[in-house]
């Protein structure tokens, strides 16, 4: 998850995201760069990347600066890059884009300055290398801008340093495995000098049933609603970890991230339904909800539709077109999400304007943020607090007023997952994957109580 924050000063500012992985302390560092890669392979390619940070939450009436980092080479006759370009730009409520041009800022970065109104902006940009070739960011241009939302007040939210050990202890368990291929099991993958991987992901479906992408087994298991027995589907899977996504009609959507990522859609029988290909290069989340499944994509940073009906998936093309900056829940609000290694953002955006935001400021580090969904008249979010030498989750209950209440989570992570694949919301329910020596299980946390 691509991350921006705010200044010591509360002054909105770009910075770099960042996941913890199982090792505590060990950090990812992650850019928001919207682009695609041309061929380098290609002796005439001169244009290779754009990189581009989108500031997405700003400050209401202030000017902002997009910048656009151009990497590129000499063409096969020795000419040198000479990166131009300009960035388009439509105010909140206008129909027609603006011709700003981009001006060099050192080296081949380009950038422009532009004033952010009362509510939000779109744009895009398109960059020459002067040889030829050219890219436009993100790669839909027009038709599925990035946006930068103008944001009037932040609810204030001081989380003060962490004390670790005050954990929760879990409501519920709805999953337990040992490790293993057979039934009751789940499957580990370990080795001289490997890293421990388990089961990368889960979703739970409409009527509570779980579902637990065992990709080490090549298949799905499913665990029913009141304790019966897992039942078992196999799945092709070619990549180390994964993501899944349960639909509303029970489809199961497998993200496989392997050298060439693809998304498969299996039907509740079990049937493969389809395979399409992820565009831009990468992706690391699936999230499925009311206004159906979608697909997080880097390095672009948007959320594009990957269902379009009962196990249909949608092409790449068609998802950089429908691409959207925040992730699209019910009733048309987006969930958008910036923050840092001491601070962050959360905002329910609707169309053109800010419904709700809060600034969530941490004197103990913060890591990624694993979940973030709309609850009740605010958010619920999880994310992980860390030291060089230990971790924990923070669930918080964000209201219009505040914080409601939070309680820590145990990191329970003896066994890699997929990072972003720890914690689904289903009703008033928190599930979280957990796993230990001994074997995975998932644990409930009741959020109906003022615990």
């Amino acid at each position: 998850m691509i991350l921006r924050g705010l200044n010591a000063s509360g002054r909105l500012t770009a910075a770099l995201g960042f996941t913890c992985g199982a090792a505590v302390g060990a950090i990812a560092i992650a850019v928001g760069a919207v682009g695609a890669a041309v061929d380098a392979t290609s002796p005439e390619a001169a244009l290779r990347d754009v990189l581009h940070t989108p500031p997405s939450l700003v400050e209401q009436g202030g000017p902002i600066e997009l910048r656009y980092d151009v990497v590129c080479q000499a063409d096969s006759f020795g000419k040198p890059c000479a990166p131009a370009g300009n960035v388009f730009v439509r105010q909140g409520g206008e129909s027609s884009y603006r011709r700003i041009a981009l001006a060099r800022a050192g080296g081949t970065v380009l950038a422009a300055t532009v004033n952010v109104p009362a509510q939000s902006i779109s744009y895009y940009a398109v960059i020459d290398d002067g040889a030829g070739s050219s890219m436009t960011v993100p790669a839909a241009g027009a038709a599925a801008p990035q946006r930068a939302w103008a944001v009037s007040a932040l609810t204030p939210v001081s989380l003060g340093g962490h004390t670790f050990g005050g954990v929760r202890k879990a409501d519920g368990r709805v999953v337990t495995s040992t490790w293993g291929v057979g039934a009751g099991a789940l499957g580990l993958l370990t080795g001289r000098e490997l890293a421990r991987i388990g089961p990368s992901a889960f979703d739970v479906d409409r009527k509570g049933n779980v579902v637990v992408l065992d990709q080490v087994n090549d298949r799905l298991a499913r665990y029913p609603a009141g304790a019966g027995a897992p039942t078992y589907t196999g799945i092709a899977f070619a990549g180390g970890e994964g993501d899944l996504a349960v639909g509303s009609d029970g489809t199961a959507f497998v993200l496989d991230q392997s050298a060439e990522p693809v998304v498969r859609s299996y039907a509740p029988s079990g049937a493969l339904g389809a395979t399409t290909a992820v565009h831009g290069t990468g992706a690391d989340m699936l999230r499925s909800g009311p206004a159906g499944t979608f697909l997080h994509g880097y390095p672009d940073d948007m959320w594009k539709p990957i269902a379009g009906g009962v196990g249909a998936l949608i092409k790449p093309a068609q998802q950089a077109a429908g691409a959207r900056p925040g992730r699209l829940a019910a009733a048309g609000v987006e969930v958008v999400v910036r923050g840092g290694q001491s601070e962050a953002l959360f905002a329910l955006v609707r169309a053109d304007s800010v419904l709700r935001a809060w600034r969530v400021a941490s004197l103990s580090n913060l890591g990624e943020i694993q979940l973030a969904e709309p609850f009740g008249d605010g958010m619920l979010v999880v994310l992980r607090v860390w030291t060089p030498t230990k971790a924990e989750f923070v669930a918080l209950v964000l209201s219009p007023n505040g914080l409601a209440r939070s309680f820590a989570i145990d990191a329970s992570q003896w066994a890699e997952s997929a990072a972003l694949g720890r914690f689904r919301l289903h009703g008033k329910t928190l599930y979280q994957l957990r796993s230990t020596p001994a074997g995975a299980e998932i644990v409930t946390f009741d959020l109906g109580g003022a615990k």
